[in-house]
């Protein structure tokens, strides 16, 4: 499960269109699709349902980091200097050669672990088990066959999650062990999430009543499950701060949009289409601002840094909101509660006709 030689021998068939077409398959479980995904979603589609697949995927994301900072287990480019990392063209400096274990449910060499936990831990994005790709890959389309109950998702999930991984694997990132881990968590979530769209929390999550500030047992759950929870795990280094920021700036819009009321997913074509354009516009444009203007401001510290990467995407996160205010009074839209006076009103004038 943790050899390198499939991964060499995989590489040693590949060309330039190969490596491109794979780097083009693997951005499809990177966070920067999926989140443009979810947001084509909620506001071209359905709100409810883009938003309750946002949380799956979010809760899908942080409990893999967590898992691949307490296991940390080494990609195979340090493992074995001969694996090419084709996804980032980075050149191998690994101090192994041929150290993966020779047995297909051996882990990976003790001398390697050690000193790669001693190196590496630090690093952006070193650990590789499991796999965040095939993991999310996994609860998005599994997700959305459920929450669509859609036969043809259904069919296309499969071929979509094996592609991810394929691709994994022939751009040196992934063993095929951190493939089956990643995929066990997506499918445990993927579970999870299914049985919470039969069950009456699903409702809950779109009472209004609950997300007020009460002392009542329901909010105050969902108040620690949505904003407690995420900066707790980054105060004891479980996720990152770029994963926190990312999932209080997404709950922070919700709550903010909930709570005036939501938004409806009536419109033509063309407005779902510009509902669309404006939030990905939000979105893209927030994400780039604070990317180029972050860069120049040298961190002098450990907490400056970590609030650097908590506003790069709590901040575009948060823009989720901004979209919905911006297409409601545009018109795009109308809210839950002016649909419903409209739907009353039409069902009046039918009953007072001879």
């Amino acid at each position: 499960m943790f050899q390198t030689e499939p991964i060499i021998y995989l590489q040693s068939l590949g060309n330039e269109w190969l490596t491109f077409l794979m780097i083009l398959i693997t951005t499809m479980g990177s966070s920067a699709f999926l989140a443009a995904l979810i947001i084509s979603i909620t506001f071209g589609i359905n709100f409810r349902k883009g938003i309750l697949l946002f949380q799956l995927l979010i809760w899908t994301g942080l409990i893999t980091e967590i898992l691949k900072t307490m296991i940390a287990f080494p990609r195979p480019d340090f493992v074995d200097n001969r694996v090419l990392n084709l996804e980032y063209g980075v050149k191998n400096s690994s101090p192994f050669s041929g150290n993966g274990p020779e047995g297909v449910f051996k882990l990976p060499d003790r001398e390697v672990l050690e000193t790669f936990r001693l190196q590496e831990k630090l690093t952006h994005s070193p650990f590789g088990f499991p796999s965040g790709h095939v993991a999310v890959t996994t609860a998005l389309w599994g997700g959305g066959s459920a929450i669509f109950n859609s036969r043809t998702i259904k069919n296309l999930a499969p071929v979509m999650v094996l592609l991810v991984a394929f691709s994994r694997i022939y751009l040196g990132r992934h063993f095929l062990g951190d493939l089956l881990g990643g995929a066990i968590v997506g499918l445990i979530f993927l579970i999870g999430f299914t049985l919470f769209l039969k069950s009456p929390l699903k409702d809950d999550f779109f009472k209004k009543e609950n997300f007020e500030i009460a002392f009542r047992r329901q909010n105050l759950i969902l108040y620690f499950i949505l904003f407690v929870i995420p900066p707790a795990l980054t105060a004891l280094s479980l996720v990152s701060a770029d994963a926190a920021g990312f999932f209080l700036g997404t709950n922070v819009a919700y709550i903010l949009i909930i709570r005036k009321g939501l938004p409806d997913d009536t419109g033509s074509t063309e407005q779902r289409i510009l509902r669309i354009f404006i939030a990905l516009l939000l979105f893209g444009v927030s994400s780039l601002v604070l990317a180029v203007g972050f860069s120049s401001i040298e961190t002098t510290g450990y907490l400056s840094f970590k609030l650097i990467e908590f506003l790069k995407t709590f901040m575009p996160a948060s823009t989720i909101w901004i979209s919905a205010v911006v297409c409601i009074k545009l018109n795009l839209y109308r809210r839950e509660k002016e649909l419903a006076s409209s739907q009353d009103t039409e069902l009046n004038r039918k009953s007072v006709k001879p």
